[in-house]
């Protein structure tokens, strides 16, 4: 792959904290294409439950690694740092912006800090992943929760994959994920630096958001696409696994209420939302703000003046 140089900004926030509106209101602007850093907007069709752009979004300003994997598939740290550089290259190739956005903590740390090199025996990973595989996504956050709650706080609690590697990672080297990362020496990909806006809002607003936004999913078909889903995948692939879907098939296989389903979206999205925040607050940003902030458009502005093409 040809190297890269220069910046590449990141707009990163909690969920439901208004990152698209900012973004929508700089396209006129600037030549902005967005580059997701969420990993389940990654899934083909799941497009109102994990808030993928609307079709209107993306005429208005073209986004990358959303809604293209099987919902069968995992979608591997190694994978995205990968495909970020090849969209990074063809976008700032064709004279437009490449702009970070999203709540996946994890995936700008892979993007800035590159990805561990952890030494295991294949045989007994293959006899551990055995072992955990058996787990629920509840008790592998659990174990994890107990055993690294550095980790624990950084994946989130939709993402088994990334929680049984954690556990993999312990029981193979006697060391945590989190012990692993803070030895590991930074290796940016391509040469970037990913400087950072974080969006914030009051704890209270951000909640009121989050049950709104939640119940607008509900009423425009978040169901409907969790039936279809069904009708092409068994219940336990991995992209129904996300939070949301979840908590839906609870109430399809008649286990719960749909009042039910509503309240415990809410509250564990509240709860994803309040470890996005504790992540990012222990990262290095260029600037924080709440997206009203004339500040935060600033510090925006400056960075994508950054990028050359500006």
């Amino acid at each position: 792959m040809t190297a890269l140089s220069g910046i590449c900004p990141a707009l990163v926030g909690p969920t439901a904290v208004g990152k698209t509106d900012l973004v929508l209101g700089l396209t006129a602007r600037y030549p902005l294409e967005v580059v997701s850093l969420d990993s389940r907007q990654v899934y083909a069709g799941l497009r109102i439950g994990t808030a993928q752009p609307t079709q209107s979004e993306r005429e208005a300003c073209p986004h990358h690694l959303v809604d293209f994997l099987p919902l069968d598939q995992t979608y591997s740290a190694q994978q995205f740092r990968d495909d970020v550089l090849e969209i990074i290259a063809d976008i700032r190739g064709r004279g437009r912006i490449p702009l970070l956005v999203g709540g996946a903590g994890l995936y700008l740390h892979v993007l800035r800090e590159g990805l561990l090199e952890i030494p295991t025996d294949p045989s007994a990973l293959t006899q551990v992943r055995a072992e955990f595989a058996v787990l629920s996504d509840d008790e592998a956050r659990i174990r994890l929760q107990v055993l690294d709650p550095e980790s624990w706080l950084r994946i989130p609690p939709g993402d088994g994959y990334r929680t049984r590697r954690a556990l993999e990672i312990e029981r193979l080297t006697g060391r945590t994920f989190s012990e692993w990362q803070r030895e590991h020496r930074a290796r940016p990909a391509g040469g970037f630096s990913f400087p950072s806006v974080l969006l914030e809002r009051p704890r209270e607003e951000l909640r009121e958001r989050i049950a709104f936004r939640t119940d607008r999913m509900l009423e425009t078909g978040w169901i409907e696409e969790t039936r279809a889903a069904l009708d092409l995948w068994p219940s336990d692939v991995a992209a129904l696994r996300t939070l949301g879907y979840r908590e839906i098939l609870r109430w399809l296989r008649g286990e719960w209420s749909r009042e039910r389903v509503r309240g415990e979206i809410i509250l564990r999205t509240r709860q994803y939302a309040k470890r996005q925040e504790t992540w990012f607050r222990h990262r290095v940003h260029d600037h924080v703000g709440t997206p009203e902030d004339a500040s935060v458009q600033e510090a925006l502005i400056r960075l994508l003046g950054r990028c050359g093409t500006a």
